[in-house]
């Protein structure tokens, strides 16, 4: 039975009216989300940057104990340099800035190097009791780094090598090497093998096949890995603090327990101003390389 005319004109104006309320109330939903979203990430963002700001603030003041701060002090009022004038002139930072360098760098290098031999050997390779390598390098990495260091300590003394250069290179190299080979492993393991064999085909051998073609393709974890090694002994006190007795040889976190160490209470204000000029670096770091960084937190969280 064919609809009149009368009817199909009563139902236009209903059909559009539901699809109107619809559409709005869509809408409404969807600012009610952005406008959440938006206040969710605000206080995100301010509860994130607010030690960063605190610290920058009581590094500029002459604040000496956190007992002596109130809200108020929350606000600049004066801004001071003598405590970044008293790091830098009064004690040795550049010195301590050096050697710790020195370990980072010493460290980051060789281990990584390792790693990656150790990542694409196990990773294209059939060795002898892998499964077992895997499982002793899986529950290393569950340890903290701390736990080792009364063993590390006793093995190291009877090598002599306390308080020598080498025999800090030497544990943080052991420390870089455990997680970043786990991790280059794991990353080679998703290439697929058609490039190393194409290269083959061109006359390339297996292990120039394997670095030559590999190496580059896994260069973000790479540099991830490298990152990573080199920020933990950056930032260690630790593993530092009892294999370095010679002031001569302290590292910047042992300079800054020291410096800002006072006869009875801790110099806030010192100790915020020391860890500004020592996170510098690594914030040039992470500024630099943070695109790396994105790819390789994705990649190890996926891992």
């Amino acid at each position: 039975m064919e609809e009149s005319n009368e009817n199909k004109e009563i139902r236009r104006p209903r059909y559009a009216e539901a699809y109107y309320k619809k559409n709005t109330y869509y809408k409404r939903i969807s600012i009610i989300k952005k406008i959440l979203s938006h206040i969710i990430l605000i206080i995100v963002g301010v509860y994130s940057i607010f030690p960063i700001y605190y610290v920058i603030l009581t590094s500029l003041s002459s604040v000496n104990s956190i007992a002596e701060t109130s809200l108020s002090d929350l606000l600049p009022k004066f801004f001071s340099l003598s405590n970044y004038y008293l790091i830098l002139f009064k004690y040795p930072f550049l010195t301590w800035l050096g050697n710790t360098l020195i370990f980072c760098t010493a460290s980051t290098a060789i281990g990584i190097a390792f790693a990656i031999i150790a990542g694409i050997g196990m990773s294209r390779f059939n060795i002898p009791g892998k499964k077992a390598i895997l499982y002793m390098m899986l529950i290393l990495t569950m340890f903290p780094f701390v736990v080792m260091v009364i063993p590390l300590y006793f093995m190291f003394a009877t090598l002599h090598l306390i308080d020598t250069y080498q025999g800090l290179i030497l544990a943080y190299t052991g420390g870089a090497l455990v997680y970043s080979s786990w991790l280059i492993m794991n990353y080679v393991n998703s290439l697929p093998r058609d490039y190393e064999e194409a290269a083959q085909l061109d006359g390339l051998t297996q292990s120039q096949a394997l670095f030559r073609i590999l190496v580059p393709m896994s260069r973000p974890v790479i540099i991830f890995a490298t990152l990573v090694a080199f920020m933990g002994p950056y930032t260690d006190y630790a593993l530092a603090g009892q294999f370095i007795t010679t002031p001569s040889m302290y590292t910047l976190a042992i300079g800054l327990y020291y410096t800002s160490t006072g006869t009875v209470v801790m110099n806030y204000n010192v100790y915020a101003a020391f860890s500004v000029l020592m996170g510098l670096p690594l914030f040039i770091l992470f500024f630099v390389f943070q695109k790396y960084l994105v790819t390789g937190f994705s990649l190890a969280t996926y891992k």
